[in-house]
């Protein structure tokens, strides 16, 4: 079905046949923010979660995801709207529960995009700082909220052309400091050690809070979906897209943890996350390529985080874009760009929202990196985390009603399996979201439950709009039936 127009000149199509499968890999891998998580978010995994053992669960996580992606693109090719979770949940278990997880997913984004904003807003203000200039952390994140924004109007081929040069330049430098460990290690007295990922390294104690770290790491492959109405024999890229992003994430960290472990020694490794974790990545690196090259890896940190948010403000923008188009949220939103084709009254939506956040904290006097970027990182961990799990239900009652010919394996084991172990993984982030948020249990969990409060309410919202509306209801659901 065509989408509708919020008036008779108002276009509100995206701009079809236009990105490849490698640019939305492309698209998905910047969300990660590989270098970042390598810079900041490991050595925190490594201290606060099974130390040595981190690279078996970046495996064990990655087995998982997999799984998910089976039944995942097995049911790509009977849905046909780009608002992804709410496209998949609506068709699986209904309008309700899918206006619930449209809510959900929406609000982990944006305050995902918050977190970017955070850390990039830090480590620009620190940059002005070494040359002598002095500029607050917010206004550094305002203007790359701006900057995302007219990227994002531009289109998603400007906005792929610039994350493969942001992308080739991050995972270039991990890989190259991954051979100079390769070889150092080959002219070394010592071979690599595999103890990483052996069972009595990774199933610790600190296995389940691993897993805050871990799964964090892979936020963002389900968004290969929100651009299947851009792209060109979406059927067959999406899910190349999806597999090929999960794949490449579980190996780049598992081996480049792997190395790293084996740089600063199984004895040792711990302790050097514990005293500088903003420093470990960067210190094996000077010491392998020299003081320039690091500089030049701290320079990298930076356009990491940028491609991140420009790749957020994008599926951000889309969602918002598909679900005006159903009349679920302001319709003007579904409006698109007259040359480029982009979402972009939605872009500049996530662009106001992003910067009142910005402000609120700035004016509130949070720390960018202590307070916004972990407070922000656990409602949307969570909750991306729960629609994840609600999506794998819904492939599994989807194909359980409609008999389509999928083989078994797709219709119901792989997606069975991944929705258990996701729903596993979500207790595990609950019940240990105190070392993400670094507040007391009571706040902690309050900041974990919000999101999914949020999503209770939207679709008690939509209950209501059944019995009020039911014509409208009946529209929020046109794009998602069974062809």
């Amino acid at each position: 079905m065509p989408e509708s127009s919020t008036e008779p000149n108002q276009p509100t199509g995206l701009k079809r046949d236009t990105i490849g499968w490698f640019s939305i890999f492309l698209m998905v891998i910047t969300t990660n923010g590989p270098l970042t998580s390598m810079g900041g978010g490991v050595p925190a995994s490594i201290t606060l979660g099974n130390g040595i053992g981190l690279p078996g669960s970046y495996v064990i996580v990655c087995v998982v995801y997999l799984l998910f992606a089976v039944g995942f693109c097995a049911m790509s090719p009977y849905v046909e709207n780009g608002g992804a979770f709410y496209a998949y949940i609506t068709k699986g278990l209904g309008t309700i529960p899918g206006v619930g997880g449209a809510c959900i997913a929406v609000l982990s984004y944006v305050t995902m995009l918050l977190a970017c904003y955070a850390m990039l807003g830090h480590f620009m203000s620190v940059a002005f700082s070494s040359f002598g200039v002095g500029v607050p952390w917010w206004v550094c994140a305002g203007a790359a909220a701006v900057a995302a924004h007219l990227f994002c109007v531009r289109g998603i081929e400007f906005s792929g052309r610039l994350l493969l040069i942001l992308m080739l330049s991050e995972v270039g430098v991990i890989l190259a400091a991954d051979l100079l460990e390769l070889l150092r290690a080959s002219h070394g007295q010592h071979p690599l050690s595999l103890l990483p990922f052996a069972p009595r390294a990774v199933f610790t104690q600190g296995f389940g809070p691993s897993l805050i770290f871990v799964v964090a790491s892979f936020m963002g492959f389900e968004t290969a979906a929100i651009y299947s109405q851009e792209a060109r024999e979406a059927q067959r890229s999406v899910p190349l897209a999806m597999y090929v992003s999960i794949a490449f994430i579980g190996v780049l960290y598992a081996g480049s943890i792997w190395l790293m472990l084996n740089h600063f020694g199984m004895a040792d490794a711990v302790g050097v996350a514990a005293n500088d974790p903003g420093g470990m990545w960067l210190s094996m690196f000077s010491v392998l390529a020299g003081h320039t090259a690091a500089k030049i890896g701290s320079v990298l940190v930076m356009t990491s985080l940028f491609a991140a948010v420009l790749s957020f403000t994008n599926v951000v923008a889309r969602y918002w874009h598909a679900l005006a188009v159903r009349g679920l949220v302001w319709r003007a939103l579904s409006r698109t760009h007259l040359r480029h084709q982009s979402p972009h009254v939605a872009s500049a939506a996530t662009m106001v929202i992003s910067v009142s956040l910005i402000l609120l904290c700035a004016k509130a006097g949070l720390s960018p990196m202590l307070q916004v970027l972990p407070w922000a990182s656990v409602p949307s961990a969570v909750g991306v985390l729960a629609c994840q799990a609600l999506a794998a239900i819904a492939v599994v009652v989807f194909f359980r009603r409609n008999r389509t010919g999928v083989s078994l394996w797709r219709a119901l084991v792989a997606p069975a399996f991944s929705a258990i172990l996701l729903l596993f993984f979500l207790w595990e982030m609950i019940v240990h979201v105190e070392l993400l948020s670094g507040l007391s249990a009571g706040l902690s969990y309050a900041m974990a439950v919000s999101v999914l409060l949020a999503g209770v309410l939207a679709s008690s919202y939509a209950a209501d709009l059944r019995r009020r509306s039911p014509k409208r209801y009946a529209q929020l659901s046109d794009l998602v039936r069974l062809r």
